[in-house]
């Protein structure tokens, strides 16, 4: 099988030749293994890791006639980031960023918000007032349209959403903000959820009309031990919405690919109601893997990994192939299974280790699955 017959197989509940592999690697350990491997380029290094990319992702870019300026150029290196994704994401937005302090051990700084543009709104009737990104804009879908003409019938082409309600909604508003809007102000919460809910649904439109396979949706509901709001609301308010969201892309024969970090256990079950194909990265740290395996295999695959908050960073080799070997017995039978990393391998994760994760693949991960 190629690369995307067997991602396309894993998705359709059948076991493929062997388990999909992705890595999610930050830029400090991608460049050493890059040096490691000898490798130029990142296809070269996944080669190298046993795997070749199985999917593309189509995005907006700014329009054509932004030109960004030696600053910004310089902040999004700091923070390994591509400048015309991080454009479109946060400062088209009118969010405020600013560097975080340097991380001994880590080329690469974070950012954090220091402006959120919808903060000091106080009647919902703003929300609607203000202007959002042009879709129309000349250069958009440039860069999404040579990708997709590129890679048709080779990669899946995933057209990526990114941040769309929630997360977004808090990078306007201010999380706290909006928390108290969510109890106390329930109008400008909704109308915010609303415009953006209307924007991100064009969107949807645009990316499938050039050929998206499978639409992503990016969210952060969680931390390591509960969502951010209570599972009630959340089914209230932000389920119908992501409902009406997600059947865009069903009713055009699309997958629905979901993110949310942490442990959102309890919004499972809803997600899958409405209509999810796939949940990433569910965290072994945060979420009984093989629950969500026995109780919703059958509908969602699995895009998961090895531990990048312990075991990667901190365990053995021994460790990594104990975890790993764990998750190929429980998780991979019967498909709708990916594996790689849970989320980004930092930097304090050993070489030795990441080897360890993709060899341990390679000699255990063909099907039917054979686990000692």
């Amino acid at each position: 099988m190629n690369p995307r017959e067997r991602f396309l197989t894993t998705l359709d509940h059948r076991e493929p030749d062997r388990v999909p592999l992705t890595a999610r690697l930050w830029h400090d350990t991608e460049a050493r293994l890059m040096r490691h491997f000898v490798a130029e380029t990142r296809d070269q290094l996944y080669s190298k890791l046993g795997f070749e990319t199985d999917r593309t992702h189509l995005r907006v870019d700014p329009p054509s006639a932004w030109n960004p300026t030696r600053e910004y150029l310089d902040f999004c290196d700091s923070i390994s980031y591509d400048p015309w994704e991080q454009r479109v994401l946060y400062e088209e937005w009118g969010i405020e960023r600013k560097l975080g302090s340097v991380r001994p051990g880590s080329d690469v700084r974070q950012f954090y918000f220091t402006g959120h543009p919808w903060e000091a709104f106080v009647e919902p009737g703003e929300v609607q007032e203000v202007e959002l990104p042009d879709l129309d804009a000349p250069g958009r879908f440039m860069k999404a349209r040579e990708l997709a003409g590129r890679f048709q019938g080779e990669r899946v082409l995933v057209g990526d959403l990114g941040h769309c309600q929630w997360t977004k909604a808090w990078e306007l508003r201010g999380m706290l903000t909006l928390m108290k809007d969510l109890h106390t102000r329930p109008a400008m919460a909704e109308a915010i959820l609303d415009r953006l809910l209307g924007h991100y649904l064009d969107l949807t439109d645009r990316l499938l009309d050039l050929g998206a396979e499978a639409i992503r949706y990016s969210e952060d509901w969680a931390n390591n031990k509960s969502m951010f709001i209570d599972p009630g609301m959340w089914r209230r308010v932000f389920k119908p919405r992501y409902r009406e969201l997600f059947q865009r892309a069903k009713r055009r024969g699309a997958f629905v690919f979901f993110h949310s970090d942490g442990n959102i256990a309890p919004i499972v079950g809803d997600l899958v109601e409405i209509g999810i194909d796939l949940l990433n990265p569910v965290q072994p740290e945060c979420m009984d893997r093989v629950e969500i395996k026995e109780k919703f295999g059958d509908r969602i695959t699995l895009d998961t990994g090895a531990s990048v908050q312990s075991t990667l960073p901190h365990g053995t080799v021994d460790d990594v192939k104990r975890e790993t070997l764990h998750a190929l017995k429980h998780l991979a039978p019967g498909g709708g299974f990916v594996y790689g990393t849970s989320h980004m391998a930092m930097y304090d994760v050993p070489v030795e280790n990441v080897l360890a994760l993709y060899d341990t693949c390679r000699e255990y991960g063909g099907y039917p699955i054979r686990v000692p």
